[in-house]
């Protein structure tokens, strides 16, 4: 506690939670707000810019300059332009995941979740083109750590996705080892498919019901496959 005033009398009882959460300016905004704009605004200065180029030719000025914060503001939140890397990176697919996953619970049958999972991810690319197009340039970015940070979130995806599949007739006897072959195709199909989502829907709009049209095709064909496949035994 800290206390203010002169005289005994006068002497006011102020709490530490609520000093601490004030601005110097006496503004009223807390600290904990105004650290969360600076971060969000350097994220999103960072996406607008890397529309046009991969993040090894992005400057830490620049970002600061889009974000219309300071440079020393940016070592507050990263400490180079590899760690905002990775937490766009991080923000791209847990959103995916979230979105993925509420599309497959309570499904029961192998055709509607296809339809629901593909609807899912033409959405999220629709809301999300920025990291969608950073995702696509960053796979095979020479940042190291970015680049491996998505092929993690990659794997991560195909693992929760063998995790659902798993609750499907006929392959939910199927060993561990195939549930997780099948997820990582399907996984790759995606991937695919957010590429070519992102051309139709810069280049040929028009074109869109065909991408949604072929990639729930090729689902159908992988669980078709599925449903033919027998899983060699252990030996």
């Amino acid at each position: 506690m800290t206390l203010l005033g002169e005289h005994p009398s006068t002497l006011v009882v102020v709490p530490r939670t609520e000093r601490s959460s004030r601005r110097p300016d006496g503004s009223g905004t807390p600290r904990s707000v105004d650290k969360s704009r600076t971060r969000r605004a350097l994220l999103d200065g960072a996406l607008d810019l890397l529309a046009d180029r991969t993040l090894d030719n992005l400057g830490i000025r620049e970002v600061t300059r889009a974000a219309g914060v300071s440079p020393a503001a940016f070592y507050r939140h990263f400490e180079r332009i590899d760690d905002l890397g990775l937490v766009l990176v991080e923000e791209a697919f847990a959103t995916l995941r979230s979105l993925m996953r509420d599309a497959r619970d309570d499904v029961n049958e192998a055709d509607d979740m296809i339809k629901r999972s593909v609807a899912a991810l033409v959405r999220h690319v629709h809301d999300h083109r920025d990291h969608y197009r950073f995702i696509a340039r960053e796979q095979y970015s020479p940042v190291i750590s970015v680049r491996l940070a998505i092929r993690r979130e990659i794997r991560l995806f195909a693992t929760e996705l063998a995790t659902d599949l798993a609750r499907l007739p006929i392959v939910n006897t199927w060993p561990t080892e195939d549930l997780v072959m099948l997820a990582d195709m399907i996984v790759g199909l995606m991937v695919d498919t957010s590429k070519r989502l992102l051309d139709v829907i810069e280049e040929a709009p028009d074109r869109e019901p065909e991408v949604i049209r072929d990639t729930e095709r090729r689902l159908r064909y992988l669980t078709n496959g599925a449903v033919a496949w027998k899983p060699r035994p252990r030996s």
